[in-house]
């Protein structure tokens, strides 16, 4: 008797066991859909606010502080500024009208949209476009969605700006929506562009030719593989897909524009394309040619008014912070690109890069002597170049001197030789063929498409076969 009672007792143990799980696992179902719908409806909710009378969305609580400036301060007329950006924008729809397909690029919507950012709580819309400021926007913007009070946008680290949560424009889809109209009509659409051949050239300086492990892993070694004859046979230095040359990058960008290649890489791909701006209503195109006064009329129309002083600290703290970035990361990197190269070639490559970005003179001479060799392993003393190689700090400190003696006007100049001779090593074949990828965004965004530091034969003739600019025996 007693054992058929314990029978009876486990069986009906296990059933309410059984019962209870299922139900735990019903309710937390539920949880996770309700949180969800929540979540969905606050959005919705965010963009429709302030509505009603049509006015902006509020704006952010962000405040820009100017206590620590001394004397007066002045401030960028804000009417001729948007007289221009209305000059832009009616260009930009002229250039889109009855093109929106045409123009709406190779890759897909929801690529592009995962990547513009929206504040539904502050009103606006970011595309963050590569090589133009992107790095400077993310900052501002966290600072406007977290409230924060600051001095200058470069108090944010970029690794918090880029981990924190914000929202992207596939969260609002369908864009047909009431409150996604409304709120696309309302907000204030930002997008920064850059001259195509000057953002190509960056983006290659940066990614390629300067230290970048893994962008020699991920596409130098395709584009050694793709466009060097006898690639297939080399051993060596091509291995690590760090020796790619400008021409060969350049043809890379042709080659993937024209086969929609799964390599293209959104550091050189076109603006129209990231961007859709033929597909969303931008109330700002910034540049970066007159990035400064631009980024006074964004902040202004976010409702944050910035004296010229503050914006020319800005620059300053900019430049200091392009110049940790290109030291830093590299020293970070030191093992994976001494399997490549030695580090007195890797240091060279960082002061070609800062010359080729219009921080150092061309003038300015490598100052250390460590890794004679450039060659992996190639009359690289290790126990004498520790000595003699300089530390991260005496590296940045050095080009922060250096720049600050530098005159502008010389720094300005430079970056006009500079594209002249880079653009000499390309064949005319690959340059036609560049410029008719990149023609909707000369066209959209008043570019020349035929610059003088390309075609002026006569001024540029003096670069061609010159071999200085990536040849790092004249460092």
């Amino acid at each position: 008797m007693a054992s058929f009672v314990f029978r009876i007792w486990r069986r009906m143990r296990c059933r309410v066991t059984s019962r209870l799980c299922a139900a735990l696992c019903l309710a937390a179902i539920c949880f996770l859909l309700i949180v969800k719908c929540r979540r969905s409806f606050g959005l919705k909710r965010a963009a429709s606010l302030g509505q009603e009378s049509g006015e902006m969305v509020s704006k952010g609580r962000m405040e820009i502080l100017e206590d620590d400036l001394h004397g007066n301060r002045t401030f960028y007329p804000m009417e001729g500024l948007r007289q221009e950006q209305r000059a832009r924008i009616q260009q930009l729809r002229h250039e889109c009208e009855g093109k929106q397909q045409q123009l709406f690029g190779l890759s897909s919507a929801e690529w592009a949209y995962g990547r513009i950012e929206v504040d539904t709580r502050n009103g606006y819309l970011y595309c963050p476009l590569l090589k133009v400021g992107s790095t400077f926007f993310r900052r501002v913007f966290y600072a406007v969605r977290e409230g924060r009070k600051l001095h200058n946008p470069y108090e944010v680290s970029i690794q918090r700006a880029l981990a924190a949560k914000r929202e992207v424009l596939t969260e609002l889809l369908p864009l047909t929506s009431e409150n996604s109209t409304r709120f696309l009509e309302n907000s204030t659409s930002i997008v920064f562009v850059r001259e195509p051949f000057s953002r190509l050239l960056s983006g290659y300086t940066d990614k390629l030719f300067a230290p970048n492990p893994y962008f020699w892993g991920e596409i130098g070694k395709h584009i050694v593989a793709q466009f060097r004859p006898g690639a297939g046979s080399e051993r060596g230095r091509s291995v690590c897909g760090h020796d790619v040359t400008f021409s060969e990058f350049i043809r890379y960008v042709v080659r993937s524009e024209r086969t929609n290649d799964k390599r293209r890489d959104a550091h050189f791909t076109p603006t129209y394309d990231q961007c859709k701006p033929c597909a969303l209503n931008y109330t700002v195109v910034g540049k970066m040619e007159t990035f400064v006064p631009d980024v006074a009329l964004t902040l202004d129309l976010l409702g944050h008014k910035v004296s010229r002083e503050r914006l020319k600290t800005w620059a300053h703290h900019a430049t200091a912070d392009a110049i940790l970035d290109s030291t830093f990361s590299p020293w970070g990197w030191r093992a994976g690109i001494l399997k490549c190269m030695s580090w007195g070639e890797a240091l060279r490559r960082i002061w070609r890069k800062l010359q080729i970005r219009g921080v150092l003179l061309l003038e300015n001479s490598f100052p250390w002597s460590v890794g004679e060799g450039l060659h992996k392993g190639e009359g690289f003393n290790r126990a004498e170049g520790q000595r003699r190689e300089p530390t991260v700090k005496t590296f940045t400190d050095t080009v922060k001197r250096l720049h600050e003696q530098a005159d502008p006007e010389k720094l300005r100049k430079q970056k006009w030789s500079v594209l002249a001779e880079a653009y000499s090593t390309v064949g005319a074949e690959d340059i036609e063929a560049l410029t008719e990828i990149f023609l909707p965004d000369f066209r959209l965004f008043q570019y020349d498409p035929r610059p003088d530091f390309i075609y002026d034969h006569e001024s540029v003739a003096q670069y061609r076969g010159r071999d200085v600019l990536f040849n790092l025996n004249t460092v």
